[in-house]
């Protein structure tokens, strides 16, 4: 016992070396086998990499993901020129809760204020009500752009009458008859006054007078007189009281700013033809006047109350020409040829326009309004106007004039004007437009 607690130490250390020994030539004798796993195991390594540096069908991925980057790209151009074909501003993009979702190309056209900042898509009562108050002033402009008035009202026919007497004072005083001429007529063989019937006439030469300050007539919804009269444009019923108290749904603000771009398209074609042809006239030395341009009245634009639906059941009739009242859009698809309804990735207006104009520069006007626009001629309807001889009322000169109706109608792309629609118009139509936020109404 005393040699083994002398020695334990040494012999501890001994069988310790002796294992040791054991253990590495047994592992001398597995590293062969070890070496082969490790390089199995690095072979799968690398088939692995290969399979995900290089699938399968790499060359078809490829191509596929070329086609679809291609066709992104060609949509985001299509969209693009889109955009700038139709031209219309949407408002202040902080107005739009969920903004970041929007297209860039909106965004852009964002920053050039329209109408009607803060309504759009989801604003609050006070917005939509400012909305009400621009939206009006925007209309009155579309008039004035027209350079646009009405005939003599029966106060300046009588201030003229009163002209005319004192002129007849003062001829009598000076020995002079005042409607002496050459011939002495009033009329022409054909019936219509002369320059001596017209300066002898109050009524002819107030409408006269009248008509040499304008381009064209338009009735405004200030000076209409319902049942019986019906102002040129197509106004929103829920914009027409800027005084009322209640704000306008975001419906009634949707549908307002799209009537509107609609509205404003049309006036301006319609401005265009008149001034291109007043040019001409002031390079003749004349003035331009209603007499003597192309369009001479708009009685009535209307556009379509909501986007035409392919299982829509409202249908009107083509409206016939003549006549001052209103002429309605068809409404349905079925109703014209082109057979346009709401589809998956756009909208579809209808709207119609109603003139006093020349007949031969119809084919300008139409050009004017569909070249380079998402908008299509479906129909044009016309009769002659007959010539007024006794120069009263409204003056439309020697043109050969026709009353004229013509139905259009507009596509609304998606991509484009769905993330400026109203959560509500979105759920109405069962449209997938940008998440966005709960709007307070309350809140300024």
């Amino acid at each position: 016992m005393d040699f083994l607690r002398r020695h334990l130490f040494f012999i501890i250390c001994g069988v310790v070396s002796a294992t040791g020994i054991a253990v590495g030539v047994m592992g001398i004798q597995r590293m062969p086998k070890v070496q082969e796993e490790m390089k199995n195991v690095a072979q799968l390594y690398d088939a692995l990499g290969a399979i995900q540096n290089k699938p399968v069908g790499r060359d078809r991925i490829e191509a596929e993901q070329k086609r679809i980057d291609s066709i992104t790209y060609d949509k985001k151009k299509m969209l693009d020129k889109a955009e700038s074909l139709y031209g219309y501003k949407p408002p202040d993009p902080s107005a739009f809760p969920g903004e970041k979702e929007l297209r860039e190309g909106v965004l852009r056209e964002l920053q050039k204020l329209t109408l009607l900042g803060s309504a759009f898509p989801n604003g609050n009562a006070i917005a939509r009500s400012e909305f009400r108050r621009k939206y009006l002033e925007a209309m009155d402009a579309l008039l004035v752009s027209l350079r646009s008035g009405l005939p003599a009202t029966p106060r300046e026919i009588a201030e003229f009458a009163d002209k005319i007497e004192n002129e007849r004072v003062r001829a009598k005083e000076e020995g002079l008859d005042p409607a002496s001429t050459e011939d002495g007529l009033e009329r022409t063989p054909a019936g219509v006054l002369t320059r001596t019937g017209v300066k002898q006439d109050a009524v002819a030469r107030a409408n006269i007078a009248k008509a040499q300050q304008i381009f064209c007539y338009a009735l405004s919804i200030a000076d209409a007189k319902p049942p019986l009269q019906s102002p040129a444009l197509d106004y929103q019923k829920a914009m027409a009281n800027v005084a009322s108290l209640d704000a306008p749904t975001f419906e009634d603000v949707w549908w307002a700013q799209i009537g509107y771009w609609v509205q404003k398209d049309v006036v301006s074609a319609i401005a265009a033809v008149n001034e291109a042809a007043a040019e001409a006239v002031r390079k003749r030395g004349e003035e331009a006047w209603v007499g003597n341009l192309p369009v001479k009245e708009v009685i009535s634009i209307r556009v379509s109350d909501e986007y035409v639906s392919r299982d829509s059941t409202y249908e009107a009739p083509g409206a016939p020409p003549g006549g001052y009242d209103p002429a309605l859009p068809p409404g349905t698809p079925e109703t014209v040829f082109t057979h346009s309804g709401q589809a998956d990735w756009y909208e579809v207006r209808q709207f119609t326009v109603k003139l006093i104009m020349d007949q031969r520069e119809i084919p300008a006007l139409v050009a004017r309004l569909c070249t380079n626009s998402f908008h299509t001629l479906l129909r044009v309807a016309y009769e002659a106007v007959p010539p007024n001889k006794d120069l009263t009322g409204k003056i439309y000169g020697p043109q050969p004039t026709v009353n004229v109706v013509m139905d259009f109608e507009t596509i609304m792309l998606g991509d484009l004007f769905r993330p400026l629609m109203p959560t509500a118009v979105c759920e109405y139509y069962g449209i997938t437009c940008p998440e966005r936020a709960a709007v307070d109404e309350e809140s300024p």
